[in-house]
């Protein structure tokens, strides 16, 4: 029997996430017990660069501050937004401070900075590639403008993906798996064209790519259904991914993810944040979205825009605006997208508001799905055992 190797000394997984958000896979890793390392990232979305570094960089004291100028000049190499649509064209019209916190943030995240200007050359040596690319010309919630290539939509920054592959290969460093994550709309008759010309430039460099599978958050026993695709690729062997196909998990009651004890003053405030008027348009969506919360009660997707008339859910609430309804505070948000409460609570010094933390919370990934899929592929090599 093999002596297990003690985690310090054990191999470490090194992983790249693309597109990173708030690093949903940098929480599942940890989830799975797996010895890893984020040995970079690429993002543009200054919200998601501070919350990203809340969460999984807090325990990190030791950056060097230089002076404002040196950080506006360091800066200066990267393109930024605020909107995570359009670039900052002048990154002095940031506050000192606001300057200061990106800083700090882009290097304990160690960003590489927007995918379209990563250079394979610069990049580390690399076990694992996450790529989540924009979804928004996918969806049907979107404008469903597609990701051909060059056709210069915020999905088509997939093909930037391909240029670094073939920059990494050419010097003989390609990653031994890719990850891709989208939504299930990537699978649909409009979008097969560019997606099989994706997989096939894949084969082409010598990996080999695992089921177009979609995974249903349900399914792995959190109370939301979010239904998304999945695609593995690995060089040289097809990974066998059926017990991921055919995983089910026992339901988790979605008492468990609610605050709701409104007397406890943090709470309250939170729900009050969550709290909507009562409106013909609310009332239109509360006949939709209602939720009588049972044991078997789930709720719908968690979007970036939770106050539309299809939201994830909305609860019966007696706040400053009366007795009406309201929607997901956003720790429950995080709670159903597999974050935990201390996560979530180092995300709270920054103050960022209830709208700017549901576009973060929306465009990520359910952690406990992405648990599963890194138990599969690494718990065996990279595994830290119990």
């Amino acid at each position: 029997m093999k002596k297990q190797l003690n985690s310090k000394t054990q191999k470490k997984l090194k992983v790249f996430e693309a597109f990173a958000g708030i690093g949903a896979q940098h929480s599942a890793l940890k989830r799975a017990n797996i010895n890893f390392k984020i040995v970079g990232i690429s993002e543009w979305f200054i919200n998601a660069l501070l919350v990203y570094n809340a969460i999984h960089n807090d325990h990190i004291k030791d950056v060097v501050i230089p002076s404002y100028e040196e950080q506006i000049e360091e800066l200066k190499k990267y393109t930024f937004s605020r909107d995570s649509v359009h670039p900052i064209k002048d990154i002095k019209k940031l506050s000192r401070n606001e300057i200061e916190n990106l800083y700090v943030a882009n290097k304990n995240n160690k960003n590489f900075g927007s995918i379209t200007e990563i250079k394979g050359k610069d990049l580390p040596e690399i076990d694992l590639f996450v790529y989540s690319f924009p979804c928004q010309d996918l969806s049907t919630g979107g404008n469903t403008l597609g990701m051909s290539k060059g056709s210069g939509t915020r999905s088509g920054l997939l093909w930037e993906v391909e240029r670094i592959l073939l920059e990494l290969k050419a010097i003989n460093k390609l990653p031994e798996y890719l990850l891709m994550e989208n939504v299930k709309t990537i699978y649909a008759k409009s979008n097969k064209k560019d997606l099989d010309q994706w997989l096939t430039f894949l084969e082409s460099i010598g990996y080999k790519n695992g089921s177009k599978m979609i995974l249903d958050s349900i399914d792995f026993g959190v109370p939301q259904v979010r239904k998304r695709a999945f695609i593995i690729s690995h060089l040289n062997t097809t990974i066998d991914d059926t017990s991921l196909i055919n995983y089910s998990a026992p339901l988790k009651p979605l008492q468990d993810f609610l605050r709701t004890d409104y007397n406890n003053e943090e709470l309250r405030e939170e729900a009050n944040e969550a709290q909507l008027n009562r409106t013909d348009s609310r009332q239109t969506m509360w006949k939709i979205n209602r939720r009588d919360v049972d044991h078997s009660t789930s709720i719908n997707t968690i979007t970036c825009n939770m106050d539309r008339s299809n939201t994830a859910a909305m609860f019966k609430y007696d706040g400053p605006k009366g007795n009406t309804y309201r929607l997901l505070t956003m720790r429950e948000a995080f709670l159903l997208m597999g974050f935990t409460e201390k996560e979530y609570r180092k995300t709270q010094r920054l103050r960022l508001s209830y709208r700017k933390m549901n576009k973060l919370i929306g465009n990520s990934i359910v952690v406990d799905v992405l648990t599963e899929i890194f138990s599969l592929l690494f718990k065996e090599k990279y595994g830290k055992g119990e």
